[in-house]
């Protein structure tokens, strides 16, 4: 009893060392990795092992299993136990839980005769049961149902921590209660398995206080479930788990005295269980995200780059990140940088959040879909662009209240990973002056569409009148028109916003109101027309937006492109963006007058307009 109740001793001597390391562990790197804080259940069940008056424990700390070695199979049915829990893990290091189970308990044990010439002697005899002193002894059939608060605290995080570790090392102590009723008690023949007449019948049910104290052994099977290995040893206020108290034999009175040490006189348990636990979180693995970033693909319009008439170099860079990628709490910051040889210019950096992110960045990324983003570019031309690539560095961090513009406050701010750098395009070929060459002429004239005039409509209508004063200017137009052209192309279309079927059949309408409006104002004249509608004018739309003056232009058109019905995220962009509604749909609803000419005819057109 004494060795095993060193042991005890030494496993809480442990634990409660430890409890000062975790405080120094804490001062780690500036800045650790952030922990992770989640609700769990759990469920364990296993041995239970006696370590009271009727327990073999003369052999050392192992010897509380013999009782199970002359056991036949059966009577293991009489020592099990199982808990159901629920706990909070605090952060790294802490946690508790709140457990209760049902179990049951026996044991035995042989006494050696004692000898005459000690001054004690341990003896047992029964409690509330009869007089006398009993050796060779056992019991069964002890039920208790308890209940207990637990904290719990992982050594291995204290030092290092790592929410992904494998395996972990969770010491834990709490306080709690135990109600419990007595079996029986009987006596042992030479084989330990006779029939023998019962002693002392079971007792009523009572309570008793506990301190349940042991170590758990955590294997991470996944992100969200633990297997565990746990022994526990349950210390209690009470000697009547197993019915029977020590005594001990002064030789000199001759006389039994009960014993004196309180803490020798409580009966102890203990439990090995396998258990399993379901975590509630939301793990945000960005070792993960950043180990599997070659899944994000990218790709640039133009590609190469290239320098415009505007002496600027324009393009898109297009991000498209898979399902079931992107960490619900993570941020991502995604450095473009064009290299060259002894150098890099770095663009603007696009931030990538999660959908549970609390705060907004360049695209919110949905974590079931995933979605394709694009974010364009204009910046003026420099030489050193000529001979360069377009790369892109991709940066993962958890978020924790802040979004950080730049990685070099990423770097100086909060944990992060990184991942690979990315080839986005190559460098951007430069606009070059050339001469004019007759060449031009040589090739056969080919026929380009020219917009000449555009007649607007109000939304839902293709009624010419309903924006009578704009089109009056497309009135003038037409009969100017008329002086020179006679071969007339329409193309109606409609605002996005509505259903598809629908925004078909008003652009058809509202090429005809057009050809109708144009017959009357011809009257006389013969004049030919190919008219036709086009439906909803995505691309013009996504023009207008991206040439606009919108705060949030990139987001918007990312939004929709990523969308699964655009239509209906266009309403929802109406409702936070009015700028929408007023300066961009209406200019979508409009039919548009063409009329063809030769290229050679165009460039003869301009050349005498600038003389």
């Amino acid at each position: 009893m004494k060795k095993n109740l060193t042991f005890a001793k030494l496993v809480m001597f442990v634990v409660m060392a430890a409890l000062p390391l975790s405080m120094m562990a804490q001062e780690g790197k500036k800045v650790s990795k952030p922990a992770e804080r989640y609700f769990y259940i759990q469920a364990d069940g296993g041995l239970s092992i006696n370590h009271g008056d009727l327990a073999n424990y003369n052999s050392g700390v192992w010897d509380d299993f013999n009782h199970f070695k002359t056991m036949a199979f059966s009577n293991f049915t009489k020592n099990w136990n199982a808990h159901l829990g629920i706990g909070y893990q605090f952060g790294k290091v802490f946690g508790m839980n709140l457990k209760g189970g049902y179990g049951l308990l026996s044991g035995h044990k042989h006494f050696v005769d004692n000898k005459p010439n000690q001054t004690v002697l341990q003896t047992l005899s029964f409690i509330d049961g009869p007089s006398g002193i009993y050796s060779n002894l056992g019991f069964d059939g002890t039920s208790y149902i308890e209940g207990n608060l637990n904290l719990t605290f992982n050594l291995f995080n204290m030092f290092n921590y790592n929410p992904r570790r494998v395996i972990n090392l969770v010491p834990h102590i709490g306080v709690g209660g135990i109600y419990y009723k007595a079996g029986h008690v009987y006596s042992l023949d030479d084989s330990d398995n006779a029939e023998t007449p019962d002693l002392a019948n079971a007792k009523d049910g009572a309570f008793a206080l506990s301190v349940p104290a042991g170590m758990e052994f955590t294997f991470n099977i996944a992100p969200k479930f633990d297997l565990f290995i746990d022994y526990t040893y349950n210390f209690t206020n009470t000697d009547k788990l197993d019915q029977v108290k020590k005594q001990k034999y002064d030789a000199n009175s001759t006389a039994y005295v009960e014993e004196s040490r309180i803490i020798n006189n409580m009966d102890m348990y203990s439990q090995l269980n396998l258990g399993m636990r379901v975590k509630f979180n939301n793990p945000c693995d960005i070792e993960k995200m950043a180990r599997e970033s070659k899944k994000i693909t990218y790709r640039v319009d133009p590609d190469p780059l290239k320098q415009g008439e505007d002496g600027n170099v324009c393009f898109d860079v297009i991000v498209n990140i898979p399902a079931e990628y992107f960490e619900k709490q993570a941020v991502m910051n995604l450095q473009p940088y064009l290299a060259y040889n002894g150098g890099q210019i770095n663009i603007d950096p696009i931030t990538f959040v999660g959908e549970k992110v609390k705060a907004e960045g360049d695209f919110r990324v949905n974590y079931k879909e995933g979605g394709e983003f694009t974010k364009h570019y204009c910046m003026p031309y420099q030489p050193e662009m000529e001979n360069s690539e377009l790369k892109a560095d991709p940066m993962f961090y958890v978020y924790e209240g802040t979004i950080y513009p730049t990685q070099d406050d990423i770097v100086k701010n909060a944990y992060f990973t990184q991942g690979s750098t990315v080839k986005l395009a190559d460098g951007v070929v430069a606009k070059k002056e050339e001469p004019v060459y007759d060449t031009i002429w040589e090739n056969q004239p080919k026929e380009i569409e020219v917009l000449k005039l555009s007649y607007f409509f109000n939304k839902d209508s293709y009624d010419i009148n309903g924006r009578r004063k704009l089109n009056k200017e497309a009135d003038a137009a037409f009969k100017e028109l008329l002086k020179s052209e006679t071969n007339l192309i329409i193309k109606a279309w409609a605002s996005p916003e509505g259903e598809e079927g629908h925004n078909n059949e008003l652009s058809n309408n509202r090429a005809n109101s057009a050809i109708k409006q144009m017959t009357k104002l011809a009257k006389k004249t013969e004049v030919v027309f190919d008219g036709k509608g086009y439906g909803p004018d995505w691309n013009k739309f996504i023009e207008l937006v991206r040439n606009s003056d919108l705060k949030d232009k990139d987001a918007i058109v990312n939004n929709i492109n990523s969308s699964a019905n655009k239509e209906r995220t266009i309403r929802e962009m109406c409702d936070i963006y009015p700028q929408l509604e007023k300066d961009i749909l209406p200019q979508l609803r409009r039919a548009e007058i063409y009329t063809k000419e030769t290229i050679q005819e165009k460039v003869m057109r301009v050349v005498k307009r600038e003389k």
